[in-house]
C-alpha cells in the first residue's frame, strides 16, 4: 500500500483516496467535536491524523492544583503522549472559601440565604480549598508534579498564569483561551468562574511564590533542563517576591544545571521581602545583609536570550533589575562594584554584587514600572547593545541627579531621554524598539512628586498612540539596523518633557499646550 496516500481506490469512501498531507490540511479547519468523530472512523485516518492531533492537544497543556494533576500524571505514562508534551503550565486558580461571601455593593447575595453569594455552592467550595491547601501543604503536589516530569521528556518551558493565554494555533469551534484542566469541573461543583474577570489570587496571598518554589524544585530533582520560564501574573500589585527566587545550597547543583541552557525568563516580580509560609504583606525594603534573590537566581541563567521583566507593587527598589544590569557593565569592563544607596532611606538599591557577566547573547529585553539613574539605564543598554534585536521600554522612569549634563541643569543640553536615545543610535543593532508611558524624574521640580511626563511629537515613522484626547505616549517601530538608527535620531529629537512649572525657568521644557499645539500645525489632531 502506497503509504503517501490515506488509502487506495478498494476503498469505497473517496475521502480515503486523497493524500494524507490534504487529508490532514482538511481536518485543520473542523471543530474539535468533529475533528474527534472523524478518527475514529477508521484506523487509517486515525494513524495520518494522530501527530497532528497529538502535537495539538497535548504539546502545551495547563493545570490548576487540585486532585486533577493525576491527569497530567496519567498522560506522563502514555507511551507515545508523554513524548508530546513539551509546555507545561501550573495555572494559579486559587480557590478561597471566603469567595461564597456575597458583596453587598454588587447586592449578589443569594435570596435564600443571604450570607451566600449567589451561584456559589458554599460548602463545595470550602471542601476544594482545604483539598487545594493540603496538596501544598502536605507536600503531594511536588511530589505529583516531580513523578510527572520524570517521564516528560520533550517538557521544555514552563509556566505559572493567574490569566488565561491565547491558544496558538487557534482551531475554528475551539476555545481561543488556553485554560486549566480542572476549571470546568470546580466551576460546575462550586460556581468560582476562572474565566471571569475577577482576581483570582488575593494580594496578601503567597500562592504564586510557593507554586513557583515547587516547580523549581520539581525540576530540579527531575534533571529537567529548561528552554523558558513564564510568570504571569494578572494583579498590577502583585509578582513574584524575593523568597519565590531563593535557591538553597542542596539544590545549587541541579537545579544551576536545569537553568545553565535557559533561553527565555518572562516574570512578574515584586520588589519586597516575605518569608515562605507567612501570609503578612511583607516588607518593601531590605535589610542590609538581604538581597532580593531574583538577583542570585539570574546568576544561574547567563545564556538568556530574552529577559522579560515587570515590577509589580510598591517598593523601595525602585529601579527593579537597572542598577544590577549596570553593574554587570562595570564588571565586564573591569571597574569594581560596589553597595550603593544612591537616594538615601527612600530610594536604595539592594547590597548585592553579581559576581561574575552575563547576558552576553540577549537578543530581546522587556522592562516594566522602575525608575532608575540616567547613568544606569545609559550603561546597562550599552552593555547590551551588541546583541539586543528587540527592546521594550513600558513605565520606565530616568531620574536626572545634579551632576548630570541634561535639560534639567543646562538648557543647551537635551533631556535625558534623548540623550539616551542619541546614544543608541550610535551604539545599538535594534530591530525593534516599543516605548511607552516613559518618565522624567528630577531633584529640583516640585510637582507631581518630581515626576514629569514624557510626550512624543508626531511622526511619519513608526507607530504612536495615546490616550483619544491626549499625549501620544507610545511609540514602537520594526525595521533593518540602519532604518532603526534613523528611527532612534528621530525619537531623540521628538521627545517632549512636559512640566508647565518647569518651563518657566528653562524654555527646554514644554507644556502639554504646546505639544497639543505643535500637532495641529503639524496637521494632526489627536
Amino acid at each position: 500500500m502506497d503509504d503517501t496516500h490515506v488509502g487506495t481506490r478498494l476503498y469505497r469512501s473517496p475521502l480515503l483516496w486523497l493524500p494524507c498531507e490534504l487529508l490532514v490540511h482538511t481536518a485543520s479547519y473542523l471543530p474539535p467535536e468533529d475533528l474527534f468523530s472523524l478518527r475514529l472512523t477508521c484506523r487509517r485516518i486515525e494513524t495520518f491524523l494522530y501527530e497532528t492531533f497529538s502535537d495539538e492537544f497535548f504539546s502545551d497543556r495547563r493545570f490548576m492544583v487540585t486532585e486533577c494533576l493525576k491527569c497530567l500524571l496519567n498522560i506522563s505514562k502514555h507511551p507515545h503522549m508523554s513524548k508530546r508534551l513539551s509546555k507545561l503550565t501550573i495555572g494559579l486558580d486559587r480557590l478561597y472559601s471566603s469567595d461564597a461571601l456575597p458583596s453587598f455593593t454588587l447586592q449578589n447575595w443569594d435570596a435564600d440565604n443571604p450570607h451566600v453569594r449567589r451561584g456559589i455552592e458554599p460548602h463545595k467550595l470550602e471542601e476544594l480549598a482545604v483539598e487545594q491547601n493540603w496538596l501544598i501543604s502536605s507536600g503531594r503536589f511536588q511530589l505529583l508534579l516531580g513523578e510527572a516530569l520524570d517521564n516528560l521528556p520533550g517538557v521544555v518551558q514552563l509556566s505559572l498564569r493567574d490569566a488565561e493565554a491565547l491558544r496558538e494555533p487557534y482551531r475554528p469551534g475551539s476555545n481561543p483561551l488556553v485554560v486549566s484542566y480542572g476549571t470546568a469541573e470546580v466551576h460546575r461543583q462550586t460556581g468560582i468562574d476562572f474565566l471571569s474577570d475577577d482576581r483570582h489570587l488575593h494580594s496578601q496571598d503567597q500562592f504564586a511564590d510557593v507554586v513557583f518554589s515547587i516547580v523549581m524544585l520539581a525540576t530540579a530533582r527531575s534533571g529537567k533542563k529548561l528552554d523558558a520560564i513564564t510568570v504571569d501574573v494578572r494583579r498590577q500589585n502583585m509578582g513574584l517576591s524575593s523568597s519565590a527566587f531563593v535557591i538553597p545550597k542542596s539544590l545549587l547543583g541541579s537545579l544551576g544545571q536545569s537553568l545553565h541552557g535557559l533561553g527565555t525568563l518572562d516574570v512578574a516580580v515584586g520588589f519586597s521581602y516575605i518569608p515562605l509560609g507567612s501570609f503578612a504583606h511583607g516588607s518593601q525594603g531590605f535589610l542590609q545583609w538581604q538581597p532580593h534573590y531574583l538577583f542570585s537566581f539570574l546568576e544561574y541563567t547567563p545564556n538568556l536570550t530574552c529577559l522579560r521583566v515587570r515590577s509589580r507593587g510598591n517598593s523601595f527598589l525602585l529601579d527593579g533589575i537597572v542598577n544590577w544590569l549596570a553593574r554587570l557593565a562595570d564588571l565586564s569592563n573591569g571597574k569594581q562594584v560596589e553597595a550603593s544607596n544612591a537616594y538615601g532611606d527612600s530610594y536604595s538599591t539592594v547590597n548585592y554584587k553579581p559576581s561574575t557577566p552575563r547576558f552576553q547573547a540577549l537578543q530581546e529585553l522587556e522592562l516594566e514600572n522602575m525608575i532608575a539613574l540616567t547613568e544606569s539605564l545609559s550603561k546597562a543598554l550599552m552593555h547590551l547593545a551588541a546583541t539586543l534585536r528587540r527592546l521594550r521600554l513600558r513605565m520606565i522612569g530616568v531620574t536626572v541627579t545634579t551632576g548630570d549634563e541634561e535639560l534639567d541643569n543646562n538648557s543647551r543640553s537635551p533631556n535625558a531621554w534623548a540623550s539616551i536615545f542619541r546614544q543608541m543610535s550610535r551604539a545599538a543593532n535594534l530591530e525593534e524598539l516599543q516605548v511607552g508611558l516613559l518618565g522624567h524624574h528630577t531633584v529640583t521640580c516640585t510637582g507631581n512628586s518630581n515626576r514629569h511626563q514624557v510626550a512624543f511629537l508626531k511622526s511619519e515613522m513608526g507607530v504612536q498612540s495615546g490616550p483619544s484626547d491626549g499625549l501620544l505616549n507610545t511609540w514602537s517601530h520594526a525595521g533593518t539596523v540602519p532604518d532603526m538608527k534613523k528611527f532612534l535620531l528621530d525619537v531623540a529629537e521628538k521627545t517632549a518633557i512636559i512640566c508647565s512649572r518647569c518651563k518657566q525657568t528653562n524654555s527646554g521644557y514644554w507644556s502639554s499646550e504646546d505639544v497639543l499645539l505643535e500637532y495641529s500645525n503639524s496637521g494632526w489632531v489627536p
